[in-house]
């Protein structure tokens, strides 16, 4: 998927995660990331999603 297709992707589930992706990520940062880990699909970035909420989740947990 490219920039822009993720970038819909993740405002289409921001509030299942995509919101750290479409909030935080630039053109740079998808381009990092696809050079590192290979090319970002539907399922992947679900995953990616998931694992941003769950993060958040504890930080939200523990925080004072």
């Amino acid at each position: 998927m490219s920039y822009e297709e993720l970038m819909s992707f993740a405002l289409k589930h921001y509030n299942e995660g995509g919101d750290g992706v479409y909030e935080c990520w630039d053109r740079k940062t998808f381009e990092e990331h696809v050079a590192e880990f290979g090319p970002i699909t539907k399922p992947r970035a679900l995953i990616m999603f998931k694992e941003y909420n769950s993060i958040v989740a504890e930080y939200q947990a523990t925080a004072w």
